[in-house]
């Protein structure tokens, strides 16, 4: 057996030890390069950058320091149980390695887009899953067990990389998720994450272990607020597709047939007056009274141009494009 280095700062950053679940770092670099050596598009390289440093960090946490002197150092093996569930899912996350597997098929994998997967990934269900394991692990005797023997070691070490990449990839992932969980939610749900995330330190900081509840907590932490930032960054660039998507659309609408479209006038320019009021296609909606001296669109009484209706050309085809948008949209 070899002998390991008088524990200090230093000797946790550079002592290693072999462990077969060094393993799982090099399938991981390895399927990633395999299919970013097939992805014929270009790939952000941000993406890969993300993927390396998880398989580095999860390399640390399962061979190097905090996995060798766990047995004699207990919060070395709380941090590496925290890295291995909270800060690798997160940096794979941000590879997006799904979206890139199913580019390179040419198809959606169904079993992960699946509708079992998407329970088991559904955040909160997840994020629950995942702080139950590990608190199960520190309250019971599956830690104290992992730290002097190898075979619960790499039981618990694979059960939270599990677990964490079920509540990281949909959060931050391609459409994992259902239509109706849109970014609010999913930042809510990021929020939540990080709320659930604490309760495994919080419940060994109360079984009086201080020093490896407080280790948990930190990296539990330290993951949320960037998890809750890339799930922001996720809303703002929908919000400028969204924005863009309606731009386009609106330019396909002057460019119809038939010439550019006239810019819509205001019966109302009154500035003091809610914007509803002064649009016709809302007239006798929203609590207001229709007026046919003011919209004479909407009176079948009165025909534009006529005096009692007292509209004029100008307002008579602005109703008229306000009634074929509305045809268009619907």
């Amino acid at each position: 057996m070899p002998v390991v280095p008088e524990f200090s700062a230093s000797a946790l950053l550079t002592t290693w030890a072999p462990d077969p679940l060094l393993l799982l770092p090099l399938a991981l670099l390895t399927g990633y390069g395999v299919l970013l050596a097939r992805h014929r598009a270009r790939w952000p390289l941000w993406r890969t950058v993300a993927v390396v440093v998880a398989a580095l960090v999860l390399a640390w946490a399962v061979a190097g320091g905090p996995a060798v002197y766990r047995g004699s150092v207990q919060w070395t093996g709380a941090l590496a149980v925290g890295l291995t569930s909270a800060v690798v899912p997160l940096g794979l996350a941000l590879g997006d390695p799904l979206r890139l597997w199913e580019q390179v098929r040419g198809r959606p994998v169904g079993w992960v887009r699946g509708r079992v997967a998407r329970v088991v990934m559904f955040p909160l269900l997840a994020s629950s899953l995942s702080a139950a394991v590990i608190t199960a692990a520190f309250t019971t005797g599956w830690f104290t067990s992992a730290r002097t023997h190898s075979a619960p070691w790499a039981a618990l070490q694979v059960t939270a990389l599990v677990t964490g990449v079920l509540v990281t990839l949909p959060l931050l992932g391609d459409e994992l998720l259902p239509a109706w969980c849109g970014p609010g939610l999913r930042t809510a749900f990021a929020f939540a994450d990080g709320l659930l995330d604490a309760v495994p330190g919080l419940a060994v900081l109360a079984a009086g272990d201080s020093t490896t509840g407080q280790t948990l907590l930190a990296v539990a932490e330290s993951v949320g607020l960037p998890m809750v930032f890339a799930v922001l960054v996720q809303w703002v660039r929908a919000d400028e597709a969204e924005a863009r998507a309606t731009d386009a659309r609106l330019d396909r609408l002057e460019r119809r047939p038939g010439g550019e479209a006239p810019a819509p006038t205001a019966v109302d320019a009154d500035p003091s007056r809610p914007w509803w009021e002064s649009d016709p296609r809302f007239a006798g909606r929203y609590g207001r009274p229709h007026d046919p001296a003011r919209d004479p669109a909407g009176d079948p009484a009165a025909s534009p141009g006529s005096p009692e209706g007292g509209v004029d050309g100008s307002e008579a085809r602005s109703c008229s494009m306000y009634a074929r948008t509305d045809e268009e949209h619907a």
